[in-house]
C-alpha cells in the first residue's frame, strides 16, 4: 500500500515554522517603522527641551525662531560632573537650568530645575517626563503646582531646603508647599527630588 503524502503544512514543524515567519515579518515592520520615525522624534524631543528652557528663562521665541534664540541665548556647560544650561540676554546672566531627577510612584520624574545667578533663589520647575497616575499624581505639571517653587529660597538656615508639605488650600510659607490633594506621595517625590539636587548642586558650586 503506498504511503500517503504529507504536506509539510501538516507536520508537527508548521505551526512553529510560521510563528517564526510571522515573528520576523512583524519584527522588520517595527524596525522599519523606528529607524523612518527615530529622527522625528528626536527632532520633537529637542524641540520640547528647547521650548521649556527659554520658558523658564521667559525668554520671547516663536515656532520659526526658536533655535536662534535657543543658540543667542543659551549655553551648555559642565562643572564638575554636573551638566547645566547657562541663560543670558547679551551681557545679563538669566541663571542656571539643571535637568533633575528622581524616583516617583510609579517611575523616574525628569525635570528641569532654574535658579538664579546668584544661587539663592528658584526661578522655577518644569516637568519633562513623569509615570504618575494620571487626574492624581499626574497633576504634578500643572502650573498651580510649579508656580509655587518659582521665587523660593535655595538654603534654609545654611542648607539646603527640605520644603514641607501641607494642604492644598492652605496659606504656605517660603519654606512650604500645598501638596495634590490625594497625591501626597507624588508630591513629595517632588519635593525630595528638588531637596537632593539643590543640595548637589550647592556642594558643587560652592567651591567656585
Amino acid at each position: 500500500m503506498a504511503k500517503e503524502k504529507k504536506y509539510f503544512s501538516e507536520t508537527r514543524i508548521y505551526p512553529v515554522f510560521f510563528m517564526v515567519l510571522v515573528a520576523l515579518f512583524f519584527g522588520l515592520i517595527l524596525s522599519a517603522f523606528y529607524h523612518t520615525t527615530k529622527e522625528r522624534v528626536a527632532t520633537q524631543e529637542e524641540l520640547r527641551l528647547k521650548t521649556a528652557i527659554l520658558g523658564l528663562f521667559q525668554v520671547e521665541y516663536d515656532e520659526e525662531n526658536i533655535h536662534s534664540v535657543y543658540q543667542s541665548h543659551i549655553e551648555e556647560k559642565e562643572h564638575n560632573g554636573i551638566f547645566y544650561y547657562q541663560g543670558h540676554d547679551n551681557q545679563k546672566l538669566l541663571g542656571y537650568c539643571f535637568p533633575v531627577s528622581g524616583n516617583g510612584l510609579w517611575g523616574i520624574i525628569t525635570a528641569l530645575l532654574a535658579i538664579d545667578g546668584d544661587l539663592e533663589e528658584l526661578i522655577g520647575l518644569h516637568i519633562i517626563d513623569q509615570n504618575e497616575t494620571p487626574g492624581l499624581g499626574g497633576r504634578i505639571t500643572e502650573e498651580k503646582f510649579l508656580d509655587q517653587f518659582s521665587g523660593k529660597k535655595l538654603t534654609d538656615d545654611g542648607k539646603a531646603v527640605s520644603f514641607r508639605l501641607i494642604g492644598e488650600n492652605e496659606d504656605a510659607d517660603e519654606t512650604q508647599i500645598n501638596q495634590i490633594t490625594g497625591a501626597t506621595s507624588s508630591s513629595k517625590a517632588v519635593v525630595d527630588m528638588l531637596h537632593r539636587n539643590i543640595r548637589d548642586i550647592l556642594e558643587v558650586f560652592d567651591d567656585e
